[in-house]
């Protein structure tokens, strides 16, 4: 009875540190439903069509259509706030068939002008994100594996020299990095977002596929020589094969790491043809704050760009876990 009583007392803790660690997100969504003016009288209120879809389906239910009535807000196509108070819009009544196409356009039309702002930024940014992490994942592997199987002078202190750039902030590297991509004219490209990156995610790249390759049997090597395996063969069909998961492992956490990613992307690329994910927040915020923004657009916009992330959590979750685990036990 003891332990069931624990055992009852430590859930519910973990529920209430999930329902904290999850109260953001639910403002964030419930918000990009949400008109400004309702946002500004109750932060955590339900969105008013939502119970307006509600309240007019009961009463077409019991025989009350009379009593549908609405404010019909004036309509504005750039996702700006209705420069007219909702308490000087009189109430209309008007069909069911009318309130319920009201009511659900204003629910998503916060997503529809969010969208139209937002899909050239997730568009850039999947590109300099997978891009990235095919670029890291490919050079990084192979050098780990020069690094994990061959022994040639200096390769301890080399190995030792790279990892020693994990001690450098990224910081003290932002102006010479800069001057490196002006100077090479890169600037307002996707070149200047992906090569840096790729750079950038080598040192603990190389670190985790190193401590992988080396915890791979010898004997798989040695069969593939004795049938006549060339390096490059021996790297191709053994150590990509068996090395999926420690590379879901580095594709996830270098994509994370490129989505999110604001300081360069803003200084690198002042052009907003290129601006990936990050900065076209940045952008649309600013947008939004200075014309007097529906709030519901910007909040939309913030649930826009974590659905690939979201994605990326629900199905790499598994191979992220099982590959940080070969490669603790590997290692």
């Amino acid at each position: 009875m003891k332990q069931k009583r624990s055992d009852i007392f430590i859930h519910l803790i973990l529920l209430t540190i999930l329902g904290l660690t999850l109260l953001p997100f639910v403002f964030v969504i419930n918000n990009s439903f949400r008109r400004t003016n309702e946002q500004y009288h109750s932060f955590f209120g339900v969105p008013e069509s939502a119970s307006n879809l509600v309240r007019f389906t009961w009463f077409k239910l019991t025989g009350q259509p009379d009593r549908i009535e609405l404010r019909i807000m004036p309509e504005r196509k750039d996702g700006k706030a209705q420069t007219v108070r909702a308490a000087d819009v009189p109430m209309t009544r008007i069909s069911y068939g009318e309130a319920m196409s009201n009511c659900w356009h204003e629910l998503y039309k916060g997503f529809v002008y969010a969208w139209q702002v937002f899909r050239p930024f997730m568009i850039n940014s999947l590109i300099v994100s997978i891009s990235s992490a095919f670029g890291v994942v490919l050079v990084s592997s192979i050098s780990a594996y020069v690094f994990a199987r061959y022994r040639f002078p200096g390769h301890r202190a080399l190995f030792f020299v790279i990892i020693s750039f994990m001690m450098i902030p990224w910081v003290l590297t932002l102006v010479p990095s800069f001057l490196w991509v002006k100077t090479l004219g890169l600037i307002n490209s996707y070149w200047v977002l992906i090569l840096p990156y790729i750079a950038g995610g080598q040192i603990i790249a190389i670190f985790l596929f190193k401590g992988f390759f080396e915890g791979l049997p010898e004997e798989l090597f040695e069969s593939a020589r004795l049938d006549g395996a060339g390096h490059f063969a021996q790297y191709w069909n053994i150590v990509v094969p068996l090395s999926k998961q420690i590379m879901a492992v580095v594709v996830i956490v270098n994509i994370l790491g490129t989505w999110n990613n604001f300081l360069w992307p803003l200084i690198a690329n002042p052009d907003q043809k290129f601006s990936v994910v990050s900065t076209g927040l940045y952008y649309l915020s600013q947008t939004q704050a200075a014309g007097n923004g529906d709030k519901s657009t910007m909040f939309a916009a913030y649930v826009i760009a974590s659905i690939p992330l979201l994605v990326l959590f629900i199905y790499a979750t598994k191979p992220f876990m099982t590959g940080v685990t070969a490669g603790a036990f590997k290692a």
